[in-house]
This record gives structure tokens, C-alpha cells and sequence, in this order.
């Protein structure tokens, strides 16, 4: 079991283990098609899609193995989340941000915090993520963390929010970072 903290706070946001009362802040962006067209998960539907998502995320904290972090932000409220899912292979961290807080930074900010915290855990030796090959705002932002492109995967994984989704796996690029 990997511990990582509950709250994490960079200079523009605030990071924080989400509970039963954000199900509606999390729906208003995962519910929206822009936010959701590169996500592996399908877009919330209802608010019961959102109150399912908490009680994974809440399984996972208490797993010691997949932590989600809100993102807040003082004057936006919730803005996103940012998780990190370990494995015995290292850290996968992943994010979705919503569209009224695109191209400020929020997500390179997140995920920073999240992959600085992963990477003060002394037996972790990989942190990686995937982004879908058209997904060029989320390389950069990978990119940004110091992570390394280590190729291209072939059929990966489905994004079931493409507009011309025939649900076939798409390719995605790998990135990562190694100590």
C-alpha cells in the first residue's frame, strides 16, 4: 500500500481527495463531449455517472493504489482532477481539466504536484502516462513534467468519445519519466 497525500497545494490551486458532495461539480465537466474526446472513460451521462465515479475514486484511496485528486481552483471552483494509480510496474498518472480552464495551465500545474509527490516515494522507479496521438495540448503538458517520449503503442486503448469511434483501440504515445 502506497500513501500519498490528501491535499496538495501549488501557487494557483488546490488538490484534494474528492468526496460525496462533488458529484455535481464533477459532472458539469465530465458530461461535456471537448473535455471528454480523448478521456478512455465514457462521458457522465447523469449525475449517477459522477456519484459512481466517487465511489471508485474512494475504493481507490482506501486501496492504497489509485489516488484522484479535485482540482480546485480559488475563483473557478472545481476545475478537473488529477490521479496517479499504482502499480507493480511504477505510477501511471493521468488528468482531465474543464474546458473554461484550458490553455491557463491548471493541468501542468496538477500534475505536477501529483508527479512531484509520486516521485519523493524512494522505491518508485517509473511514472508514465499515455495520451491519445491527436491529444497535442496533453504532450506538451508531459513534456513539461520532464518525461520522456518512449514511443508509439499501436491499437492501446478505446476512446469512446470520438466522434468517428468505431470503439477499435487507438494509437496513443507513451511517456515517461525513470529514476
Amino acid at each position: 500500500m502506497i500513501s500519498m497525500p490528501q491535499r496538495l497545494t501549488t501557487p494557483s490551486l488546490t488538490l484534494r481527495e474528492p468526496n460525496s458532495g462533488d458529484a455535481e461539480a464533477i459532472f458539469a465537466f465530465a458530461s461535456d463531449p471537448a473535455v471528454t474526446r480523448f478521456m478512455t472513460w465514457a462521458q457522465h451521462v447523469d449525475l449517477d455517472d459522477s456519484r459512481d465515479f466517487l465511489e471508485d475514486v474512494a475504493a481507490g484511496w482506501s486501496s492504497g493504489e489509485d489516488y484522484c485528486w479535485l482540482i480546485e481552483h480559488a475563483e473557478q471552483g472545481a476545475i478537473g482532477t488529477v490521479a496517479c494509480s499504482f502499480s507493480e510496474h511504477g505510477a501511471e498518472i493521468g488528468y482531465v481539466l474543464a474546458r473554461s480552464a484550458w490553455g491557463e495551465g491548471f493541468a501542468r500545474e496538477a500534475s505536477a504536484a501529483v508527479f512531484d509527490a509520486a516521485q519523493q516515494i524512494d522505491d518508485l522507479y517509473r511514472i508514465w502516462a499515455t495520451c491519445d496521438t491527436e491529444n497535442v495540448a496533453s504532450i506538451r503538458i508531459l513534456e513539461a513534467l520532464g518525461m520522456a517520449y518512449e514511443g508509439r503503442l499501436h491499437r492501446w486503448s478505446p476512446r469512446p468519445n470520438q466522434l468517428d469511434s468505431d470503439s477499435a483501440p487507438r494509437d496513443v504515445f507513451m511517456y515517461a519519466w525513470t529514476r
